[in-house]
């Protein structure tokens, strides 16, 4: 990997950042306590704090490591550090941190001894890394480094600022800022919506009575296995438009939508992270005879990507809606929306100037053919917000949910959410 990086390069990075963190979000959200963790130049180094196990992800220009142990240089907490012992009864045991009061630690040297001592979860099964790295890849090119320390650095931006139940939570910060041992400690996820689509078409296949693979509609798969995936690709939809709907309030579009960049935590909770194309519209590059945005071309995973977005004209939240869309047909039917789309001349010829999309399944549920159609809808002008997205899913969510631990759960979801938007609400009314 590249040791060094000029000042040059430094110095243009720095703008960038602050660039990115000008707008009005950074303004009327407070940033929680994030602890820095000591990295040394090396793996081996002696003052290096974070243990790392396996790989459990990589991207371009980043890998996902799990964090098998945190071992304090120094930690001067005071005498108002917060043990385990000190928590309340409802907050030991497998709890998370994220559900705790938020000023239960006031200082990052609590946070940093309270993640020190409980770096691993106990269940039945064993121990289980709570924590994960998130780091440049060790063999990256000048350039990759670059533009991997600028999304790393623009992820920790909004991570630090972003608070709601299904956002991954940034739990910390490791090395030097802007140089090659930055990185993020993040919470673990145990398998990405990739994978989760990936079980979702083997149990279907397994059920279906002559071997095929269909959707999630009638079919021939048994009704209750049919019901079951119906209510489980429902739920990480719901809370997926929550975590949006939570995102465009901020006045912030994700672009970067796909199953890769969502993933499952221990208690089968889903997550979106991977923040590194997330950006604020302001003012300043607002288009007005479109009423979007002057942003980046082709920004994201050409896939998921919108037509405006695509061939270069102004968008803005609708192209995320257009991703999310695409995202719901794939769960629901268990296959690619545009895997036979891979040459970019191809997607632009038939995805954004012809308005193919692939046929929804008839047998499915009427109100999720109707989000579906209407999400990817040629026209953004069209297309729902995701306050709508939450509202009609939440509703379909009560439908299909006739178990009543399915709907204790949907019910304990919609609740977390609802708290997030009040939160976020008092917040911008103290600025």
């Amino acid at each position: 990997m590249v040791e060094t990086l000029s000042e040059e390069w430094i110095d243009k990075a720095q703008a960038k950042l602050a660039n990115a963190s000008k707008g009005n979000f950074f303004q009327t959200t407070e940033a929680r306590l994030i602890p820095t963790f000591d990295r040394g130049d090396d793996a081996a180094a002696i003052d290096d704090e974070l243990t790392l196990g396996k790989i459990l992800g990589e991207g371009a220009f980043c890998e996902v490591k799990e964090i098998s142990a945190i071992k304090l240089n120094n930690n001067d907490a005071g005498d108002g550090e917060v043990t385990p012992a000190d928590l309340p009864s409802e907050h030991k045991g497998d709890t998370d941190e994220a559900d705790f009061p938020v000023n239960l630690f006031q200082s990052k040297a609590e946070i940093r001894t309270y993640m020190s001592d409980n770096c691993l979860r106990e269940d039945g099964t064993g121990s289980h890394s709570r924590y994960a790295l998130k780091q440049l890849k060790p063999n990256n090119s000048q350039k990759h480094v670059e533009q991997g320390l600028i999304d790393l650095s623009i992820e920790a931006k909004f991570l630090a600022n972003l608070n709601h139940p299904s956002i991954i939570r940034l739990r910390g910060l490791s090395g030097t800022p802007l140089t090659t041992n930055f990185g993020l400690v993040l919470d673990r996820l145990y398998m990405t919506l990739e994978d989760q689509m990936d079980a979702w078409t083997a149990t279907k296949k397994d059920s279906m009575s002559n071997g095929l693979c269909g959707c999630l509609g009638m079919g021939k798969m048994d009704e209750e296995t049919r019901m079951g995936m119906l209510v489980s690709v429902v739920t990480a939809a719901y809370d997926l438009s929550c975590a949006m709907r939570y995102i465009h309030d901020q006045n912030l579009v994700y672009r970067d939508f796909k199953p890769e960049n969502a993933g499952f935590d221990v208690r089968g909770d889903v997550k979106i992270f991977d923040f590194g194309f997330c950006k604020e519209l302001t003012t300043d590059l607002f288009d007005k005879p479109s009423g979007q945005y002057k942003l980046t071309k082709r920004t994201g995973s050409q896939p998921y990507i919108a037509p405006e977005n695509f061939v270069g004209k102004p968008y803005g939240k609708p192209s995320d809606v257009f991703s999310f869309g695409v995202l719901l047909w794939e769960m629901l039917h268990c296959k690619f929306a545009f895997y036979h789309l891979p040459n970019p001349k191809d997607y632009t010829d038939l995805v954004c100037n012809r308005d193919f999309r692939p046929a929804i399944d008839k047998s499915l549920p009427l109100r999720l053919q109707t989000i579906i159609s209407e999400s990817w809808d040629p026209d953004y002008r069209k297309r729902p917000t995701f306050k709508r997205l939450a509202i009609q899913l939440g509703v379909e969510l009560r439908d299909v949910s006739s178990d009543q631990d399915a709907l204790n759960r949907s019910e304990q979801m919609l609740d977390k959410s609802a708290r997030s938007f009040r939160v976020n609400a008092k917040k911008k009314t103290t600025h």
